[in-house]
């Protein structure tokens, strides 16, 4: 799935779920660009949290582009 996302001009947040989860995954998983792991069963706070930094994460970086040509256009 990374590897497919990777292509995309800004590719979303990747958020694992497992119900063993435990450290070596985690740290695996977050080793090769996932942004979390999520344990079963899930924790609603924990999964709110996640999903939402994800999302902003994703937001603010499909945003520089704009924001980029926009600081370009008024410094000129």
């Amino acid at each position: 799935m990374l590897e497919s996302i990777r292509h995309l001009p800004h590719p979303p947040s990747l958020i694992v779920t497992s119900r063993l989860a435990d450290e070596r995954l985690w740290s695996e998983a977050l080793n090769m660009g996932v942004w979390d792991v999520l344990a079963k069963p899930f924790n609603r706070g924990e999964v709110i949290h996640s999903v939402k930094s994800a999302w902003q994460r994703w937001h603010r970086q499909a945003q520089m582009p704009a924001l980029a040509a926009k600081a370009i256009a008024a410094a000129s």
